[in-house]
């Protein structure tokens, strides 16, 4: 019976985010080992979930090493980088030999002193496991790719879609091609292509271009035989490394040619629609205007800056300082204020409270505001995901916002958080007695990821392009490592 090793550690890193990443920020989301990884994740529908039920039905038996995640944010510090890669290493060489491994990684962790802990992570791996054991792994398409990950790993199964709805697929095809490789001798050839493409997180929606045309060509090539995988990568332009981008990969049955023409193509497919990664959004005035001037609700505002799913704090007020000038009606904006919630629990339902909402973080995304309110509900902040979404396939089905405070302000019910918490389910406000449906307006702090579960609501969507951390607006970083010229930064012709 082969014996496959099984771990991952996963870590979307804002570079230019104000505050570091610890152990505690694992510690708070996923950091277990051993035989608890099968116990916590198998039956989820997230990557490792995936390649979990991949495993169990071909019956190899699992060594279970490291599973760790954290909410994107800052730059992972040293030390608990030092100590995560520690741990699943160690386990792996007292697991013995192994048959292979299966991992799911994210693509764009970056820690103190490591632009590309991944890439080494996967060098490290090869090195205990030799050269014959099979490395492949599970990604998020908005990994950064670098050579040293490409060159390492036999296989590397990028998520097809933004919003993450195919994840748990992409761990059973992650365990599929491990199970050619162990019982069919399969050996890979592979291909990176990095167009000179830097896309926003709103430019990375694989139902529109740039990505869309390269996804329609890659599923196209992937019916010749000879491909195993194409991994089509929006990159994480919040990350400044010498591999941020746009990238693909292409991995074949051991035709070097045919993964290196078909990388070529795609490459410049991408290259063909850039100009759609200069896409914004529209000004915060116009979006409120035209959403109280729809004829029916809800009409979702994407707050495309204060991207929780992208490391920001969650807790901007622009759109809401927007909302409540313009006396918007039945709009609700969530916040991450747990200062702004201790006094709305303090004070208790039915009571009018004077708060200063907002902005805590950093004064990227507005300004407090100064808000007198009732307080409609308080609750403990726990709800189950009523489907499969973006989130829940990456972090589970059960989320813990904290102690969550409901304040009406005029027509503007504001939900106020502990945890900031990425709106990736219609009951994360449901949870709290608001029907989402009913609304006419709803602000989510996110670009893409919230369509999963807002979409089917929406009378209309509208990307605000708002300030912060996740502005589409790459002109605003300061970047020191990312290779140049590249657009939409500079002007140029491949």
């Amino acid at each position: 019976m082969p014996r496959i090793a099984l771990g991952g550690i996963v870590h979307e890193t804002h570079t230019f985010a104000p505050t570091v990443t610890g152990l505690a920020a694992f510690e708070d989301y996923f950091l277990i080992q051993g035989d608890a990884i099968l116990d916590a994740m198998r039956g989820t529908r997230t990557p490792l979930g995936g390649e979990i039920a991949a495993l169990d039905d071909l019956g190899y038996e699992i060594a279970p090493l490291l599973w760790a995640t954290a909410m994107p944010s800052g730059l992972v510090t040293a030390e608990a980088w030092a100590s995560l890669r520690g741990r699943l290493l160690a386990r792996l060489r007292a697991a013995g030999p192994v048959d292979g491994v299966l991992l799911a990684l994210h693509g764009a962790m970056v820690a103190e002193g490591a632009n590309d802990p991944e890439g080494e992570l996967l060098l490290a791996i090869r090195a205990i496991v030799g050269p014959d054991a099979p490395i492949v792994s599970a990604l998020d398409m908005h990994g950064n790719l670098s050579q040293a990950a490409v060159d390492a790993a036999d296989a590397l199964v990028a998520f097809d879609t933004n919003p993450h709805l195919d994840t748990y697929e992409r761990g059973r095809e992650a365990g599929d091609i491990l199970r050619r490789m162990v019982e069919e001798g399969l050996r890979t050839a592979r291909a990176l292509r990095r167009p000179p493409l830097l896309l926003s997180a709103l430019a990375t929606w694989t139902e529109r271009a740039p990505l869309a045309p390269v996804h329609t060509r890659a599923q196209a090539m992937e019916r010749n035989p000879r491909v195993v995988v194409i991994s089509v990568m929006g990159g994480f332009a919040y990350a400044d490394t010498p591999h941020t981008g746009m990238s693909v990969a292409v991995t074949t049955d051991g035709d070097q040619a045919l993964a290196d023409r078909y990388a070529e193509e795609l490459a410049d497919i991408a290259w063909q629609h850039r100009a759609a990664a200069a896409y914004k959004g529209e000004p915060v005035a116009e979006a409120v205007r035209r959403a109280m001037a729809a004829p029916r609700g809800p009409v979702i505002l994407a707050d495309v800056a204060d991207n929780i799913g992208g490391g920001s704090p969650g807790d901007g007020t622009v759109i809401l300082r927007a909302l409540i000038d313009a006396d918007a009606q039945d709009a609700v904006v969530v916040i991450a204020d747990a200062e702004a919630v201790a006094q709305a629990w303090a004070a208790g339902v039915g009571a009018t409270v004077a708060l200063a909402v907002g902005s805590k973080t950093d004064h990227l995304h507005g300004a407090p505001v100064q808000v007198a309110g009732v307080v409609e509900g308080l609750t403990d902040g726990r709800f189950t995901n009523e489907g499969i979404n973006h989130f829940s396939q990456l972090y589970g089905h059960e989320i813990h916002m904290g102690p969550c405070a409901v304040v009406r302000v005029g027509g503007v019910r504001i939900l106020l958080t502990t945890r900031r918490t990425p709106p990736g389910d219609l009951a994360q406000l449901r949870s709290q007695g608001i029907a989402p449906e009913a609304q006419r307006i709803i602000v989510v702090k996110s670009p893409v990821a919230f369509r999963g579960a807002y979409q089917p609501i929406a009378a209309e969507i509208i990307e605000v392009d708002t300030p912060g951390l996740v502005t589409a607006d790459l002109t605003t970083f300061a970047y020191r490592h990312l290779p140049r010229p590249i657009y939409p930064l500079d002007p140029m012709e491949r």
